[in-house]
């Protein structure tokens, strides 16, 4: 399922093809019956005794009343399904609430972390002209990249110094980690290969399978740099937040060896970095 929306919207598409295509075969057999009817009523003089009117009213109220009818019926099992499919849509959101409200629970910044990530990626995809169910992939697996860090003990996650070797292994683990909770679950395990790489880089330098370039799923590009962006311009336990620009520069110099050259393009210019800042406040 890698949008639940655009999903339920191509259910419901289909689902109105087929009433459509019900109706023309009604109206169709409809036709044929009353055809053949109402030959059989020319046949016995019906038109000569009462007129031809009466015949063909019938004909026309029939045929008209009875399609309506069915057109009515469809169309309220549509309304249905559109009811069912929204409050499953509502249900899968908060799922997806309640794994990130889990998150601040353990560490406040990581939830508020993953909240901007979602936004910045869905400017970024927008902007890099995704298609809008990839983009909605993209957000939920940002929401979300930073789950397996429910795994790293408290000491670690908040520690203002540098980590040491055993500490640093743990929060390698935290892609996987992540991957892992999501990909037990049949709704969400999409945006597992999504979550397992975004620390991967482009030159393999990344973690943890040190994948190369095209081998990085376009959507963990993208948030590979969102992620970074947030990173640097949010205050943290061991340092202080720079300012947009200076994380653009930063980015930049990364461009082609960890990140993507043509998101950290787009995530640098200047009107991106605008829609950053407004979607922040």
């Amino acid at each position: 399922m890698t949008s639940t929306a655009a999903a339920d919207r191509r259910l419901l598409a289909g689902l109105a093809r087929q009433h459509r295509a019900a109706l023309g075969v009604y109206l169709a057999v409809s036709l044929v019956v009353i055809g053949a009817g109402e030959l059989a009523a020319l046949r016995f003089g019906f038109p000569e005794r009462f007129g031809l009117a009466p015949v063909l009213l019938r004909l026309a109220l029939y045929i008209g009343g009875s399609t309506l009818l069915w057109s009515l019926l469809l169309g309220w099992s549509r309304e249905l399904v559109a009811r069912l499919l929204g409050e499953r849509r509502r249900h899968y959101e908060a799922i997806l609430t309640a794994f990130n409200q889990a998150l601040g629970l353990k560490d406040a910044y990581s939830a508020g972390h993953g909240r901007r990530v979602a936004r910045y990626v869905v400017i970024l995809a927008e902007a890099l002209q995704r298609p809008a169910e990839e983009v909605e992939t993209i957000r939920q697996a940002a929401l979300l990249h930073d789950l397996g860090k429910l795994g790293i003990p408290d000491g670690i996650l908040t520690k203002p110094g540098e980590l040491e070797g055993p500490e640093w292994a743990a929060v390698l683990r935290h892609p996987d980690q992540g991957a892992d909770i999501l990909a037990a679950s049949p709704q969400l395990r999409h945006l597992a290969p999504i979550v397992r790489a975004h620390h991967e880089r482009l030159d393999g330098s990344g973690y943890p399978l040190g994948l190369v370039a095209g081998a990085i799923p376009l959507p963990a590009r993208i948030i590979a740099v969102a992620d970074v962006f947030d990173a640097l311009t949010s205050d943290r336990a061991y340092r202080m937040a720079i300012t947009p620009a200076e994380a653009a520069v930063v980015i930049r110099a990364a461009a082609g060896s960890h990140f993507d050259a043509e998101v950290v393009a787009v995530a640098t210019r200047a009107d991106i970095l605008e829609q950053f800042a407004r979607s922040r406040s």
